[in-house]
C-alpha cells in the first residue's frame, strides 16, 4: 500500500511530532510513503504545471492521502489552498481514496480548515478519512496519541476499499465543469460496479436444465408441468434425464456434503477415494512453546514494569499465563489475577512474534492477532521480548 503525506508550512514543534508518529505507524505497517512539500507548488494561475503533475502521478498512485496543515488567521493555509486550485484541472478518478487530514493552530480556526479542506477533498472525487485538530492550548501528549489510533483507523479504512458514494455538490461540480468545457451534462460515474457474487444455489439454478425448470415452477402460477411446456425441443434433446457432466460433479459434491453431515465418511468420487486424515493432538508441543515464552525477556528493560499476559494459541487449543513482575518473567498455566491483556493467535504467528518475523503491534493491526484489555502495552511487549 502507498501513502501520500501532503506537507503546508509543518514548522511547528507538534506538527513535526505528529509528521515523525504518522511516519512511524506507517512504516510499522508496511506502507509505502511519499512526502510532498506543498509550499515548492506555484500558485494557481489556471493551467497545468510540471510540479503538480508530478504530485498528481502520486496522489493517483496512492490509496490515500494524509494532509497535514498550519492554520494562519482561521483559514485554510495558501499552499493546501493552491493544491486544490490545481487539483480542480485533473480527473475525478485521481481522488476516488480517503483522505485523513490534521490541522494545527495557535490560535483559531484548526477545525474550520480541516473541515474545509475534507469538503474540497470530497467534491473532487475523494472520501472522507476522519481529522485531528490540534491546538497551541492543548495538551500535547494527549493530541499526539489520538493522532496514532487515528492514523491505524485511517489504514483500517484504506484496507476495506468501502465504495466511494458521490454527493450533490459533487454531481453539481463534475455537470458545470463538464459544461464549462462544452461536453454536456451527465450524472458522474463514481466508481465501477463489482460483479455480483453468486452462491451454490444460484449457481445450480442457473447453470442447469433442472435447476432453470425448478426456478421457473418456483417462480409462476401455472402447473407444474408448465415448465417443461415452455423449454424448446432443442434445448429438451439436449439436456437428457441422465445428467451432464457438470451437474453429475454437482450432485456427487450435493451426495458427499449428506453424507458427511450424517457422521458418514467420505466415499469414492469420479477422481479417487478422499480419506479424513487422523486428528493429531499437540498438547505437548504447545505447552513446551509457551512455556518458552520467558527465555525471550529482557529484565533489563524495565525492572519496575508488572502485568499478566495470557495467551491462546485458537489452532491446537492450548493456553496459558506469562507473568512479568520484578524484574523477572515466569509461565504459569493457570492464575487467580485478572489478566492485563488477553492474545488470541494461532501458533504460526505466535512463533513469527518469537522470531521477531512479526510484531506484536503489526501482527494486531493485520487482524492475525485479537487482544482483548489493554492493548496499548502491545508495542511495550516488542520491547521486552527479544529474539534469540
Amino acid at each position: 500500500m502507498k501513502v501520500t503525506l501532503l506537507l503546508a508550512q509543518c514548522t511547528s514543534e507538534l506538527l513535526q511530532h505528529s509528521v515523525q508518529i504518522i511516519t512511524n505507524v506507517l512504516q510499522e505497517l508496511e506502507v509505502e510513503i511519499h512526502r510532498v512539500e506543498l509550499h515548492k507548488l506555484p500558485y494557481f494561475e489556471g493551467s497545468r504545471t510540471r510540479q503538480m503533475d508530478s504530485i498528481m502521478a502520486s496522489v493517483e498512485a496512492s490509496d490515500g492521502i494524509i494532509a497535514i496543515s498550519a492554520v494562519p488567521m482561521l483559514g485554510m493555509h495558501a499552499a493546501m489552498q493552491s493544491f486544490f486550485d490545481h487539483a480542480t484541472l485533473y480527473d475525478m478518478k485521481c481522488f476516488s481514496k480517503p483522505m485523513m487530514v490534521v490541522t494545527y493552530s495557535d490560535w483559531l480556526g484548526e477545525q474550520e480548515a480541516a473541515q474545509m479542506m475534507l469538503k474540497c477533498w470530497e467534491i473532487l472525487g475523494g472520501m472522507d478519512g476522519g481529522a485531528t485538530y490540534m491546538n497551541k492550548s492543548l495538551p500535547s501528549n494527549l493530541v499526539l496519541e489520538r493522532i496514532e489510533k487515528e492514523v491505524e483507523n485511517f489504514y483500517r479504512l484504506m484496507k476495506q476499499e468501502r465504495p466511494n458514494i458521490g454527493s450533490s455538490q459533487r454531481m453539481l461540480y463534475y455537470n458545470i465543469k463538464r459544461g464549462r468545457m462544452g461536453i454536456g451534462f451527465e450524472t458522474p460515474i463514481i466508481e465501477e460496479r463489482k460483479p455480483e457474487i453468486r452462491n451454490f444455489a444460484d449457481i445450480v439454478r442457473e447453470d442447469s436444465f433442472i435447476g432453470r425448470m425448478q426456478y421457473h415452477k418456483d417462480h409462476t402460477s401455472n402447473t407444474a408441468s408448465a415448465p417443461v411446456e415452455n423449454v424448446s425441443k432443442e434445448e429438451s434433446s439436449n439436456h437428457r434425464i441422465d445428467l451432464s457432466t457438470k451437474e453429475q460433479t454437482i450432485k456427487e459434491i450435493a451426495q458427499l456434503i449428506e453424507k458427511e453431515s450424517s457422521g458418514e465418511s467420505f466415499k469414492s468420487m469420479q477422481s479417487g477415494v478422499y480419506t479424513r486424515p487422523p486428528q493429531v493432538f499437540t498438547t505437548n508441543i504447545s505447552t513446551k512453546r509457551l512455556q518458552q515464552i520467558p527465555h525471550y525477556f529482557t529484565a533489563q528493560y524495565d525492572k519496575e514494569l508488572s502485568m499478566v499476559l495470557k495467551y491462546q494459541v485458537t489452532d491446537i487449543e492450548e493456553k496459558g499465563y506469562v507473568v512479568i513482575r520484578d524484574g523477572d518473567c515466569i509461565f504459569v498455566e493457570q492464575i487467580d489475577e485478572v489478566p492485563t491483556v488477553e492474545m488470541s493467535l494461532t501458533e504460526e504467528v505466535l512463533n513469527n512474534i518469537l522470531s521477531k518475523k512479526i510484531t506484536y503491534q503489526k501482527a494486531f493491526m493485520l487482524g492475525k492477532l485479537k487482544v482483548k484489555g489493554n492493548f496499548s502495552i502491545l508495542p511495550k511487549l516488542d520491547q521486552v521480548f527479544k529474539a534469540l
